[in-house]
Formats: C-alpha cells, structure tokens, sequence
C-alpha cells in the first residue's frame, strides 16, 4: 500500500515539476498570444506602451505561476525521497 503511494506522489511531483518548466519557458509564446487576443478585443488599435504593459503582466503571472508549480513539484520529489528512505529504513528494521 505504501509502495503504490509513493509512486503516486512520484508521478504527481514529476508533473508538476514538467508543468512548471514548461509555463515558465513558454511564457512568452503564451504572453504574446492572449496579448495579441487582448489587442483583437480593443479593436485591432492600442497605445504600444499599453500592449507592452499588458504582454508583460502576462509573462510575468505566467513565470510566477510556472515556478510555485516547479517548487511545489520539487518539494513534493523531496518529501517522496524521504518518506520512502524513512520507510525502507523501518522495514529493515523489522526484519532483524
């Protein structure tokens, strides 16, 4: 039972990890694109200042929100490594 969970939280923290890599080395593609969707909704004519402004905060939410499911990812690994080495060691343990 412990085996199955902690391939679990293996398989959760790898994909949080890859989903926080790939939003913070996309952020630009991704910033440019809802960028470009915001200028189509003011009517194809903005201030350029104002769109800069506006690709921006999108890049930024999107490196910010790649690196808190990076490090959530990471601290998962973390904590899975030692609970299985915790628990190894228990087993070891009782078997003596």
């Amino acid at each position: 039972m412990l085996d199955h969970k902690i391939k679990e939280l293996s398989i959760i923290s790898s994909l949080l990890t890859v989903a926080g890599l790939i939003l913070m080395f996309s952020s630009i593609y991704f910033a440019t694109s809802i960028g470009d969707s915001w200028l189509l909704d003011q009517g194809g004519v903005a201030d350029t200042g104002q769109y800069n402004r506006v690709v921006d905060t999108y890049k930024n939410n999107f490196v910010i929100i790649g690196s808190i499911l990076f490090g959530a990812g990471v601290l998962t690994a973390i904590l899975t490594y030692f609970i299985s080495f915790l628990t190894v060691k228990n087993e070891n343990r009782n078997i003596v």
